[in-house]
């Protein structure tokens, strides 16, 4: 490849000839649909390859290009940096002279990761670009695989150190205190170490240890479906839960009752923060580990799947001067994504904009955000009174939980303050009659909320995959598409190696727009049911969640299974 202009990803490999126009064009209108990156979806359509990628963005940086498989890393070379700093940051040394050292790099930019190399190779680094799965073959070359086949030796040796443990012990130990040194032994925090590499590198959003009878089963979450993973010999239980809680700061004595805890690490070069919870079960503690991941890109407002309607009135409705926004669906449906998107598409240096979270999911430039604190007393309503004395124009809360946040919001908005916020409801409607059970007063709903946004997140079809067929009578009913029957065909999942035999890979979602019209205002001082206020909006021409549904499955981005699965629909849906 020449060097090329710095320019867009998708035009540069264009002009490399990687890419033809129509694939580019077809790339770009997927993104569209979805929440994923321009390489993500070229990568998993197969239109180009990780190479591909690593070298364009290395003519993008003006940065030296390196393909790893040219290169023989010679042992000496390898041990100047500590495989666990090369493996936490994602690179490896390639040559090193008396003074140099060159570090290929899947983040050439990480200014930390060079610092860290030079410290602990004591010589200046010399960052080129290389491709993340040569960097990780090159990494299992030099240092030992990390893969399934390490973690099966490494469960081996754990189950063989515990054992010696205990036929060491000539006095039978205290229960805590066995516990502690075995969860110190190398095996079991390289287990742990490797679980959490391993969730990192499938991109899962939640880990699940599920103590069983006869073992401990680990699942992760995947595009909002878990997956089975494996499972754990029963002796290890103890050791990794022990292993799990110490590095959340959580007492590992105390297994009756719930503990609540959180780890911030640097995995795979990407800086994570992990929410750690604990249950007692029938069969011992159960733990679930939620991944923050701070380093993930932000998606545009334009990228989050709108249909044109909706994208037109959502955006009239964050640029409204004052009153309350409100984004409702369950746990897991993306609406902090949507809200952040939201912010970045408004903020300016006019305008102060400040957050009330828990926790700090992401990180906003140019936006103020702080975290509540209930231990410290720190609610989300003290943080929100403390928040309207330092001049906001533009705030968001978090997740209205309580009537006590609600009034402090809507006394917000009724000041003269933007306010963002989620509530957990199943559609737009019912917004208002959560609203009112939480003890708002109707009056204050009319005239304070300005549009309500319900979504929910489904996977998308793997393209590599998915076949077409002909829907039944009752899937068009489900989705009130009977007038079309045999000039339509739905696609469904299959499995290849790309999504890993699941048939899905990446979400996207799916909305409706209930922006608050004169009519909605004059009903909603009368305190209407939901169904009142649902008709009211249909009349007005707001589509449903299911309408977006359909027309996600007519463009073969998602299933009908996934949207029975995750959108509720109805007569009334």
């Amino acid at each position: 490849m020449q060097t090329l202009p710095r320019t867009r990803l998708g035009d540069m490999l264009v002009t490399a000839g990687v890419l033809s126009e129509e694939q580019l064009e077809w790339a770009l209108d997927r993104q569209k649909e979805s929440y994923q990156r321009l390489g993500e979806i070229l990568l998993e359509a197969g239109m180009i390859d990780e190479d591909d990628v690593a070298e364009a963005r290395a003519l993008q940086l003006d940065m030296p290009y390196v393909q790893l498989n040219d290169f023989q890393i010679r042992p000496e070379v390898a041990k100047l940096v500590p495989e666990h700093i090369s493996r936490a940051y994602n690179l490896i040394p390639i040559s090193a002279t008396s003074t140099k050292i060159a570090v290929a790099m899947a983040n050439p930019m990480d200014v930390e990761a060079i610092d860290t190399v030079q410290r602990c190779s004591k010589r200046r680094a010399v960052p080129v670009l290389a491709g993340e799965p040569r960097i990780q073959a090159a990494l299992e070359q030099a240092y030992g695989s990390a893969g399934g086949e390490d973690i099966t030796a490494t469960i081996e040796e754990a189950i063989g150190d515990i054992e010696m443990i205990q036929v060491a012990d000539t006095e039978l130990p205290d229960d805590v205190a066995e516990e502690r040194r075995q969860s110190t032994q190398a095996p079991v925090v390289k287990t742990v170490n490797l679980v959490l590499q391993e969730a990192i590198k499938q991109k899962a959003s939640d880990i699940h240890f599920e103590p069983r009878a006869n073992s401990l089963e680990i699942r992760y979450r995947i595009d909002g479906a878990l997956q089975h993973i494996r499972n754990l010999p029963k002796q290890l239980q103890p050791a990794v839960l022990s292993r799990i809680k110490i590095m959340a700061e959580m007492d590992i004595a105390e297994k009756r009752l719930p503990q609540d805890g959180r780890i911030k690490m640097k995995i795979a070069g990407r800086k994570v923060d992990l929410r750690i919870s604990s249950l007692p079960t029938q069969y011992g503690e159960r733990i679930v580990i939620r991944i923050l991941d701070r380093s993930a890109q932000q998606v545009s407002i334009e990228s989050l799947g709108f249909g044109e309607g909706e994208f037109v009135t959502f955006q009239k409705l964050i640029h409204k001067p004052y009153g309350i926004i409100l984004v409702t669906g369950p746990t897991g449906s993306g609406k902090t994504t949507t809200l952040y998107s939201a912010l970045n598409a408004i903020k300016s240096v006019e305008s102060n904009i400040m957050t009330c979270e828990d926790p700090i999911e992401y990180e906003l430039e140019g936006i103020s955000q702080s975290a509540v604190n209930v231990r410290a007393g720190l609610t989300f309503a003290a943080q929100l009174r403390a928040i309207l004395r330092q001049d906001p124009d533009i705030i968001l809360v978090g997740e209205i939980r309580d009537s006590e946040t609600a009034e402090v919001a809507f006394q917000a908005a009724m000041t003269g303050h933007l306010v963002f916020s989620t509530l957990h409801c199943n559609d737009a409607p019912s917004a208002v009659t959560r609203l009112i059970d939480m003890g708002v007063e109707p009056y204050l709903i009319g005239s304070s909320v300005v549009g309500v946004l319900a979504q929910r997140l489904v996977r998308t079809l793997c393209p590599r995959c998915k076949s077409p067929y002909e829907p039944s009578i009752e899937e068009l009913a489900l989705l009130g598409l009977q007038d079309m029957g045999g000039s339509v065909q739905f696609y469904k999942a299959s499995g290849c190696s790309t999504c890993n035999m699941r048939g899905y890979a990446g979400r996207i979602a799916v909305f409706e727009v209930m922006p608050f019209t004169e009519d909605m205002r004059r009903l909603t001082i009368s305190n209407p049911t939901a169904d009142q206020v649902r008709d009211l909006a249909l009349a007005a021409g707001m589509r449903t969640m299911r309408d977006h549904a359909a027309e996600k499955i007519l463009a073969g981005l998602t299933s009908i299974d996934e949207v029975r699965r995750k959108v509720f629909v109805g007569d009334d849906a």
